[in-house]
């Protein structure tokens, strides 16, 4: 039995060396560097660079689609494994305590933005690839690793790679937890706009529709005392020298995990609605209220599918000129469809005539057979490399690269024992401990897969 975890462990200073790098090139979707060999900015476009470079640099096959994805080859054969990451970021936003595109270690601790969504993890899945290349081990499959590069703000890229490319054998995505995650939610995002009637309100709250925002920025509120009541957790504090200036604070993160986080914006609906008692601020209260709005009971979408509930998770919240604008990010089972949630949203919204509701979908539910050969080579992987049998495979609220190819689930990168967080939140972290398992898990995971046996009998369904 080859020792993939020894091996991995002769990795670490390269796994440093390369997070450094790629995290210091900023990533995030930028409309205002957009052009033709840039097409979700210039820092996608320069992180996509480095990822062609590592792989040219070792002698190997690389191809750049159409400048939405990179893939780095290796092997031969008729069917292919793919390891199916991204280069992009979600911007870095507030509350840093250390620079966001630099990793700063703390310990075990690495912390910047990308390190675990989704630069740490392929480069883990790098250096597992050359952990086959130094063994020179027998592979009966090719292997791609496919960086794309618009996974946060919509998934073009990966549609755009598969237009010319076969599609996998076997695939997994290192983008969510171990063990294995072989189901998730599907999305769509929810834009309600509404008169206010209130000219000189100012609301700024989140810029990135799947992350929920740490602060909202409120002008032109004027709040006398006693006249307000927030929930637990968060804070109101006026700007120095206004009266009408205000930062309300809560707690950011990942939009599939809201039971984590403390939504500004939920807040900032709670405390208008207190201070005009209005048609709108009613309306944007009813929706973004955590018991019923966002839990999908207010509009009878509650039901669970296997997948779990819905959600409905306000992200990003503008007010100006007398005009609000609420994005939701909603995630959703496979029990309902996009259609069945436009019906139930725009039915509630006909209390208020002078709103408008519009959907836009993303990505669909999607369900892989839990007992699979996929999903069981790659639980008992994770299994014999950790001791961990207290984890079984589940599915996610969360939306991956997963749902966009046949035969692949999620594997890792984050282990389910807290040592990795704050994903689209400040102060990004994973364990460096953690990340050489993962190494280890990885190689062995790409091994197997490139030899295991009856890939055509298993396809996805949605």
């Amino acid at each position: 039995m080859i020792d993939f975890a020894a091996h991995a462990r002769d990795r670490a200073n390269q796994f440093l060396t390369l997070l450094a790098q790629w995290v210091a090139i900023p990533s995030p979707y930028d409309s205002a560097t957009v052009q033709p060999d840039a097409p979700f900015g210039r820092g996608i476009a320069d992180a996509l660079g480095w990822w062609q470079q590592l792989g040219d640099n070792a002698g190997l096959h690389t191809l750049n689609v159409d400048h939405h994805a990179v893939h780095i080859e290796y092997g031969s054969g008729e069917e292919i494994v793919y390891v199916f990451g991204h280069a992009d970021v979600v911007p870095a936003g507030e509350g840093w305590h250390f620079p966001p595109y630099q990793v700063s270690r703390l310990g075990d601790k690495l912390i910047g933005r990308g390190v675990v969504d989704d630069k740490g993890p392929m480069i883990a899945a790098w250096l597992a690839l050359d952990i086959l290349r130094e063994l020179k081990l027998p592979l009966s499959r090719r292997i791609r690793l496919v960086a794309g590069g618009n996974e946060e703000t919509g998934f073009r890229c990966i549609r755009r790679y598969f237009e010319t490319q076969p599609q996998p054998a076997f695939a997994f995505t290192p983008d969510g937890k171990f063990p294995v995650i072989y189901g998730e939610k599907g999305s769509l995002l929810i834009t309600l706009t509404s008169l206010t009637g209130q000219p000189d309100l100012q609301v700024s709250c989140g810029d990135v529709v799947n992350s929920i925002p740490d602060v909202a920025h409120l002008r032109g509120l004027s709040l006398s005392c006693g006249n307000w009541t927030l929930d637990d957790g968060f804070t109101l504090l006026a700007e120095p020298g206004h009266v009408d200036r205000w930062q309300l604070y809560g707690r950011g993160g990942h939009s599939s995990k809201p039971e984590m986080c403390l939504n500004p914006i939920a807040a900032t609906a709670q405390l208008l609605h207190q201070q005009f008692n209005t048609s709108w601020t009613q309306q944007l209260y009813e929706i973004t209220d955590a018991r019923s709005g966002q839990s999908g009971v207010r509009f009878a979408l509650d039901a669970p599918g296997e997948c779990g509930q819905i959600l409905l998770v306000p992200t990003v919240l503008n007010i100006e000129n007398g005009l609000m604008m609420l994005t939701l990010n909603v995630r959703y089972p496979e029990n309902l469809t996009a259609e069945d949630i436009s019906e139930k949203l725009s039915h509630w919204n006909r209390d208020w005539p002078s709103s408008r509701i519009e959907a836009e979908p993303v990505k669909l539910p999607s369900l892989y057979p839990p007992d699979s050969a996929l999903v069981h080579t790659l639980h008992e992987i994770y299994t014999r490399h950790t001791g961990d049998k207290n984890h079984p495979s589940r599915t996610t609220g969360a939306g991956s690269y997963a749902s966009a190819m046949q035969n692949a689930v999620i594997f890792g990168c984050e282990f389910p024992d807290g040592s990795s967080g704050n994903t689209h939140s400040a102060d990004e972290y994973g364990s460096l401990c953690r990340f050489i398992s993962a190494i280890g898990i990885y190689a062995e995971a790409l091994y197997r897969l490139a030899n295991l046996p009856a890939a055509s009998s298993e396809k996805r369904g949605h």
